[in-house]
Formats: C-alpha cells, sequence, structure tokens
C-alpha cells in the first residue's frame, strides 16, 4: 500500500494509506499540504459530521504524466492544486439538476467524497490528440475531479481520513476505452477545460429568400423563385466553448458519458472538416447548391459564380451559417444557473460489439462524439442518446433569411449573379446583393459584413419597392413571393429589450396579451435569446397596404398612414415607470396631435427644439424624438404617394393591347414615372427605423392580412407562434 501524508509542514501531520495499483500512486503523489486545522480535526470524524464541507491543499507529485494516457504531457500546476470537496444529504443531489442530465441523488445514509486536481496538459504541435473528452490545441488547463460514493446501512459513515483513503485510491481520468471500463462503479470522473467537440447531425437547413425590388424598376417578367428550400449539409458540426466531461459509472456495466457547458458561459458553433470525421462543407459550392435549388433551372456556375469569387463567396456564407447556428445553439443550451449537458450518451458496456463500443469511446474521448450518435441507431443498439443540443437545434427547424436585394429588379437572374456579392451582420443574417450597390448596407469593419441599422433601413425601403412590383405584376398573374422578415439576438437580452418583441408578436397577431409576463417577471435578462418573425404578403394583403379600398383603388391618405405609424411605435413602447424616462417622452410626443402637427409643418428635425414642447428637452431625449417622426413621417409619405402611381400605372397596364407590355409607350411612360417616385421616396430616406416597428406597422396597414409565424428562444426556454409549426 502507497503512503499518502497530510501535513501543514509545521506540527500537523497524518497519514492514510491508498491502493499500490492507484492512478495516484503510480504518478507518485506522496504528500500533502494544507494550512487548515480543521483538517486534521476533521480526520477523525465521519465523513458526513465533518465541520467543514472543503478544504485547500497542496500535492506533490513525482511522475504526474502517468495518469495522462493520451495526453503527451502532464504537470501538476504549482502550489494549491488539490481540494476535497463533501456533498451531503442536504444537497440532495450530487450536481445541480439541469433538466436534462439524470440526477444523482443523495439518500440519508450517504455522502460523496470528490478529490480535485488541477494541470497543465499539452499534446504534440500539430495534433489535438488527447482522450479528455475534449479537444485541444498545443495546452490547456486541465481541472480533473473523481467523486466517490460513500453508503452505509447503518450509521456512522467511514471517518474523513479512511473516505480519503478510498477517494484517493479511486481517483482516476478517463483517458479511452478501458480506462471508462475499469472505472468503479460510483464514481464520477470530471475533466473541466476549455476546447472542441463535434457532434453528428443531420444538417438539413431550412431557409427562406427574401427577393426584393430596387428603385429601379425594369420590367422583368421571368423571375422567379422557389422561398423556401432545404440544403442538406456537413453532418457535423463543431461547438468550441468552456466545457465539462463528465463520466458517471452507474454500475458496472452502465456509462453516462456526457460534455457539459460551464454554466454562464458562450460557445460558438461552425460546420467542420476534419480527419476521421465525415461532411465537409469547406470544398462544397454552398452558394450554388442554395441558389440553384431556390432558383429551378438556372445553371449558377455558368452564370458567372465561378473561381476564386465562388470560393470567397461561400466562405461568406459559412461565416454566417456558423453565426446563426451559434446563436440557435446557444439559445438552445444556455441554463444560467447550473452546467448544463450539451451532448449525453448512456452506454451499456455489457451488450452490442465491443470493438466498435470501443472505438466510438475512444473518438469520443479524443473530441469526436460522431461515432455514438450512429451506434445510438442502430437496431438493438447499446448506446442511448439523452441529450444532444446539435440535433435538438436543427430539429426546431429554425428557417435563416437571406434577403436578395435587387432581385426582381435585375434584367435577368444571369446578370444578378455575375455581379454579386453577399454580406453578413454580427447576427449572421445573410443578404446578396449587387457589388455596386452593396455600400447601402455594407459595414466599415469589413468587405463582406452588413451594418444592422443599414440593413434594417435597406429592407424596409425595399420591401416598398417589392411591394409596389408586386401589385403592377399581380396584373399579368405572376406570383411575386413578398416577405418581411425580423431577427433580434442577444448574449443577454434584457427584460426591456424582450418585452419590446413580445410587445411586436401582440401586434403581429401572435402572442395573447399577458401570455409571457410569468417569463418577464422571472428573469431580469434572457440569456442567448434569439427572437425571429417572418411575415408573408399575398395580393389582396397587399392592396390593403397601399388602398384604403382595393376594389377602386382608393388611396389612403398621409395623415391615415401616419396616424396608424405613431400608434404602432406607440404600442411598440414598453410602459416606464418613471415619467422622465426618455420612453414616457417619447409616448407622449406620439400620442400629441398638435405637437407632431407641428413637427410635420416644420419638417426639419434641426429646428424641431423651437417647438415649445420640446424645447426643454435634453439632447438624447430630442433625437429619439426626431428618430420617432422620421421614420412616421417617410413611410406616410411614401406610401401616399406611391399609391397613385401603382393606381396609375396598373392602368396603363389594364389598357395594353401589345403582347409584351414593353412595347406600349402609354405603360412605360406610366412605368418610368412609378420608378422615378421610387426612387425619390427610398434615396437617403435618413429613417432610423426602430426595431420591429417597420414589420408591425406593415402587418397593421394590411388590416392584419399578412401570414406571421414567430419563435423566441432563450435560455433552453423556447416558444413558437403561428402556423404551421416550425418544429
Amino acid at each position: 500500500m502507497a503512503t499518502i501524508n497530510v501535513t501543514d509542514n509545521t506540527a500537523l501531520s497524518a497519514d492514510f494509506k491508498i491502493r499500490d495499483d492507484s492512478p495516484l500512486a503510480k504518478a507518485g503523489l506522496t504528500k500533502l499540504v494544507s494550512t487548515a486545522k480543521q483538517l486534521f480535526d476533521d480526520f477523525s470524524k465521519p465523513i458526513d459530521q465533518a465541520d467543514e464541507r472543503s478544504f485547500s491543499l497542496g500535492g506533490a507529485f513525482t511522475s504526474p504524466s502517468l495518469l495522462s494516457g493520451d495526453v503527451s504531457s502532464l504537470t501538476a500546476a504549482g502550489g494549491i492544486n488539490c481540494g476535497l470537496s463533501i456533498v451531503e444529504p442536504a444537497d440532495q443531489n450530487l450536481f445541480p439538476d439541469d433538466g436534462f442530465s439524470p440526477v444523482i441523488p443523495i439518500e440519508a445514509n450517504q455522502a460523496w467524497l470528490g478529490v480535485e486536481f488541477d494541470f497543465t496538459g499539452s499534446v504534440d504541435a500539430g495534433t489535438t490528440v488527447n482522450g479528455v473528452g475534449v479537444s485541444f490545441e498545443s495546452t490547456a488547463q486541465l481541472s480533473c475531479s473523481t467523486y466517490t460514493l460513500f453508503s452505509s446501512t447503518a450509521p456512522p459513515l467511514p471517518l474523513l481520513r479512511d473516505a480519503c483513503a478510498t477517494a484517493f485510491g479511486n481517483f482516476s481520468m478517463a483517458t479511452n476505452a478501458a480506462a471508462l471500463r475499469s472505472q468503479l462503479p460510483n464514481t464520477v470522473n470530471i475533466t473541466e477545460l476549455s476546447g472542441s467537440v463535434t457532434v453528428a447531425v443531420a444538417l438539413e437547413m431550412p431557409f427562406t429568400f427574401n427577393p426584393l425590388a430596387s428603385a429601379n424598376l425594369p420590367f422583368n417578367k421571368t423571375a422567379s423563385i422557389q422561398p423556401n428550400v432545404t440544403v442538406e449539409l456537413a453532418p457535423s458540426i463543431e461547438i468550441v466553448g468552456d466545457f465539462l466531461f463528465r463520466s458517471h459509472k452507474v454500475s458496472a456495466s452502465v456509462l453516462r458519458l456526457g460534455v457539459y457547458k460551464k454554466r454562464g458561459s458562450t460557445f460558438s458553433v461552425s460546420f467542420v472538416a476534419s480527419g476521421g470525421i465525415e461532411g465537409d462543407i469547406g470544398t462544397t459550392d454552398v452558394l450554388g447548391t442554395l441558389l440553384n435549388k431556390a432558383l429551378p433551372g438556372v445553371d449558377v456556375g455558368a452564370a458567372g459564380i465561378t473561381g476564386d469569387n465562388v470560393d470567397t463567396l461561400n466562405a461568406v456564407i459559412k461565416d454566417g451559417l456558423d453565426r446563426s447556428l451559434s446563436a440557435q445553439a446557444n439559445a438552445t443550451c444556455s441554463a444560467p444557473h447550473t452546467d448544463e449537458a450539451a451532448v449525453l450518451y448512456e452506454i451499456d458496456l455489457d451488450r452490442g460489439d465491443k470493438a466498435a463500443t470501443d472505438d466510438a469511446l475512444g473518438r469520443a474521448l479524443h473530441g469526436d462524439w460522431t461515432r455514438l450518435e450512429k451506434l445510438s441507431k442502430q437496431t438493438l443498439a447499446n448506446v442511448r442518446r439523452l441529450r444532444n443540443i446539435a440535433v435538438e437545434t436543427v430539429d426546431k427547424q429554425r428557417s435563416i433569411t437571406v434577403n436578395l436585394f435587387g432581385f426582381y429588379s435585375a434584367v435577368s437572374v444571369s446578370e444578378y449573379l455575375k455581379s454579386c456579392t453577399v454580406l453578413v451582420d454580427e447576427s449572421g443574417q445573410i443578404s446578396i446583393t449587387d457589388k455596386v450597390d452593396a455600400s447601402r448596407i455594407s459595414a466599415t469593419s469589413s468587405p463582406f459584413a452588413a451594418d444592422t441599422q443599414k440593413l434594417r433601413r435597406a429592407l424596409m425601403e425595399d420591401f416598398l419597392c417589392t411591394a409596389t412590383y408586386a401589385v403592377v405584376a399581380g396584373k399579368l398573374d405572376l406570383k411575386l413571393t413578398v416577405i418581411q422578415s425580423y431577427l433580434d439576438y442577444k448574449r443577454e437580452m434584457s427584460r426591456h429589450e424582450m418585452q419590446e418583441n413580445v410587445l411586436l408578436g401582440s401586434m403581429l397577431g401572435l402572442i395573447p396579451l399577458g401570455a409571457l409576463d410569468d417569463a418577464l417577471k422571472a428573469n431580469s435578462y434572457f440569456r442567448h435569446a434569439c427572437v425571429t418573425a417572418v411575415v408573408n404578403y399575398d395580393m389582396p394583403a397587399l392592396l390593403n397596404l397601399f388602398f384604403k379600398d382595393p376594389a377602386s383603388m382608393e388611396p389612403r391618405s398621409k395623415q391615415e398612414i401616419e396616424l396608424l405609424g405613431r400608434r404602432v411605435m406607440a404600442a411598440l413602447i414598453v410602459p416606464p415607470s418613471d415619467d422622465a424616462d426618455t420612453d414616457a417622452l417619447r409616448l407622449r410626443i406620439l400620442r400629441n396631435d398638435a405637437v407632431w402637427a407641428r413637427m410635420d409643418e416644420i419638417g426639419n428635425t434641426a429646428a424641431f427644439n423651437t417647438i415649445d414642447d420640446l424645447s426643454r428637452l435634453g439632447p438624447t431625449q430630442l433625437a429619439a424624438v426626431s428618430a420617432d417622426w422620421t421614420s412616421v413621417a417617410w413611410w406616410s409619405d411614401a406610401l401616399s404617394q406611391v399609391a397613385p402611381a401603382i393606381k396609375e400605372t396598373t392602368h396603363a397596364l389594364s389598357s395594353v393591347s401589345a403582347t409584351d407590355p414593353t412595347h406600349d409607350p402609354a405603360f412605360m411612360k406610366a412605368r418610368g414615372r412609378l420608378a422615378d417616385l421610387l426612387g425619390s421616396v427610398t434615396r437617403d430616406s435618413k429613417a432610423a427605423f426602430e426595431p420591429g416597428w417597420g414589420e408591425a406597422v406593415t402587418f397593421g396597414l394590411s388590416g392584419g392580412h399578412g401570414v406571421a409565424q414567430m419563435d423566441i428562444d432563450w435560455s433552453s426556454e423556447s416558444r413558437h407562434y403561428g402556423s404551421p409549426a416550425k418544429v
């Protein structure tokens, strides 16, 4: 038996013995130093009667690398590198319940003793080979623990000194399949580190295309698109972050193996291509596959997206997909108060093909969990998936919207593709646009980055153009897709911001008032909140948008549109508790007809400080009021001007005798006036467009005839509103 001496390096000392064949004995642990006198007092007490629950020590090793298995080098941290922790029945469970993992309850006659050591692990240059359940490059800080269960049919439980002898003897690292098989029942091994895991998932990603027209409105009656497509991508993804790897030996034959996301942390998700893992998005023409599905009969490669251009644009598309998938996965797995299972499997070691099982276990210990997922799908499988967040994320079927700026205005689809580029904003929204027109939405940080606020403004402006085009084209029975999309993702969304999103859902006729009050009251902020909404408009809805009476095409007045715009803006403001709050001021102004009429009369935000009710406002408050007025004024001006021009153009179209309307001078003249008008009302609108207001005011003007869907995800919670459900 190997002896471990515990001392305070002065007068206190105690010994206990561990098995010669135990990992710590082989690693040469002979001494532990502690300055806590209470530890020496508690050694002589039953484990559940110790006065202290945790102790810090410093351990001295002669050969710590003998613990490491496939990790090429393992060194013990200097100084305090060891911890003891006692978990008692009062704690109820060994680990906090994350809602996904089977709990490990602690009965009245039980206690667990945890032994933890801190190490630095390294792997050979150019490799990420290690056996700790998470792949890391070069070096990593590892916190390794083994928890041992102590039980007694009759009290007392073992003395703490005897329990230490057992617990230190049981300490091990799960480094290969053999180590997992030999791990003792009723023990739990944990390794805490940063790195990556690769998981298997059938990545059939749904996409919603939002084709848009610009103010330049050629008569392109051949433009058509499949608005909803699904693309099969790589069958595995890589998750990078801060993890806990946990192996729980439930019995001699049952093993629960999992990777847990550390509470409060954030991870990134990406499609992967690496040795031994099937699937490679890096060499796949994702953009071409996507566009060929959306544009039936179009050869994207022949149209001009080739060579270096396709490689560059595919890289941008991949970045957008990675960001979108990261947002969704973080929302799926984001418990704020406990570590949460990200990947968790239960394996019956006595069943199935031993060689195949050990191969899958070995791969999982090296960060590749794809083989365990495959085994779980076999007939009479000895592997059962308890959780895989990648599967959950994809199963939700959250569609990714791709904006096609200028698509309906292009002379041809081929010409559009020859000059296109791809931009992605920070939340993963993907936009395809003409290179010349890209400056409308591009950010200064990167040549392929989109500015979120510019993007929101451009979407609102071009929605107006698209809706206009669709009404005119409807006279020719052209079925054009007209949608509005909304996305709001934040790592930490405040209660106020979530309330605004809930109000948008209510304005879209999706979320009953009060439906989420309990969730709003229970959370001061929402971790990894992802809110998406899509509204589809058909021809009757679009006609309602422009005309008070669609049958006679009687336009709405500017005053009517403006009043609705103000009401919608006010309805999206969370009622503030402080009358001096900026939002309280905004509400008062939005509801004040006299002040609003005075702003309309002046028409210049720089002079709004001359209005009596606004003259005493500070710069921030005045800017907020001015932003509201600018958005409402632009929208009411635009619709009130465009509607009569649509009526004139459709009237000219109804009088066309030629087969091709572009050969009719009267129609082309009316169409030209409409294009010029769209250009003037969309050029440099300067509207801020409060998030969600554009979608809500359009839905209101349509008479609620748009078909809306909305999804809200946060901290492992998920809500879907609208039909059909996307789960």
